[in-house]
């Protein structure tokens, strides 16, 4: 593969996140013989390792869409917490994630989305420093799906992980290994989500192009809670409801037990296929949108809140979480 290369973005149209404190960059890699193209966003004041978060888009989204199903939000973690954000491109608009019953041409074609994470985690420490200890994911839809196989393609990688929009696939959809090494994990599904059934059922986009079934939310994540070995009973909170949130409400569902990675688990009581923010409302088909919850925060907030311990010799032992 290639090394990462970039240039600024002459973008024209500048956004609250869009500002002195970031730089907005295009660039690419070869990887299998494919030019792999993202967006990242850099803040210019930035801790000497700073952290990396890689955010992976929806179906038929790239990364500036997925910029802006977000409200920004990512990018706003970038300036004001000083962590390098990239936005990698599917291969022709769909990741190649570990449903059984997806029909993507990067599933057709062999397309290792893995390799192309480690490309960008490897030019991205070359070039910016980036913590080996502190490299997360996030992903939305199709992205939340690529989050789940690559906790199992590639462990130890991430100190956190994030799927909003996705659930696991059942058994009998499942293509892949799956995970064995516990991992952080945060899930955001919406009760009324019209793509993924928070029930558990069909994954189809509105009846069409089945990519077979998965479990239903909560179940998701009972399995992440049982990888990673908590037996302690899940603590369920309501956040409080806010302004513009309409018939939206949300429930925190936090799996959390000494020396255990930590799984949190947020239920969009009424929200849909989205991205949860105050600055972007999706397209009405995808279902709605709630202030009570800011997606990128709370998956920041999360990943801000791990803490690598040192054992005696400097090697470092399993993640910490001392959030809320």
């Amino acid at each position: 593969m290639s090394v990462l290369r970039g240039r600024r973005s002459p973008s024209t149209r500048r956004h609250a996140a869009d500002s002195a404190a970031i730089d907005v960059v295009q660039g690419g890699t070869t990887v299998q013989g494919h030019v792999r193209t993202w967006t990242a966003v850099v803040p210019r004041q930035r801790p000497a390792r700073p952290a990396l978060l890689v955010v992976f888009h929806g179906s038929n989204q790239n990364a500036e869409r997925m910029r802006r199903a977000s409200g920004h939000g990512f990018d706003r973690v970038a300036g004001e917490q000083g962590v390098v954000v990239v936005y990698p491109n599917a291969y022709r608009g769909l990741w190649n994630d570990s449903r059984a019953a997806a029909d993507s041409p990067a599933r057709a074609e062999g397309i290792d989305d893995g390799a192309l994470v480690e490309a960008v985690v490897t030019g991205f420490t070359a070039s910016h420093g980036i913590d080996p200890a502190r490299v997360f994911a996030a992903g939305f839809s199709n992205g939340g799906q690529l989050v789940f196989r690559l906790a199992a393609q590639l462990p130890g990688r991430f100190a956190g992980l994030a799927a909003i929009g996705a659930t696991w696939p059942t058994p009998d959809n499942h293509l892949g290994p799956t995970p064995v090494d516990p991992v952080a994990m945060l899930l955001m599904n919406g009760t009324a989500d019209p793509i993924v059934p928070f029930g558990g059922g069909v994954i189809s986009l509105f009846g069409f192009k089945p990519r077979g079934t998965a479990l239903s939310a909560p179940d998701t994540a009972h399995l992440f809670a049982r990888l990673n070995g908590i037996t302690a009973a899940p603590v369920v909170s309501q956040l409080p409801h806010r302004h513009g949130s309409g018939k939206t409400s949300v429930t925190l569902t936090s799996y959390l037990q000494q020396g255990h990675q930590p799984v949190l688990d947020y239920t969009v009581v009424g929200g849909g296929h989205v991205v949860p923010n105050p600055r972007h409302s999706a397209l009405r088909i995808l279902g709605r949108t709630t202030h009570d919850v800011d997606a990128p925060a709370a998956v920041w907030n999360f990943f801000s809140a791990l803490q690598r311990r040192q054992g005696p010799t400097g090697d470092p032992l399993p993640t910490r979480y001392v959030g809320g």
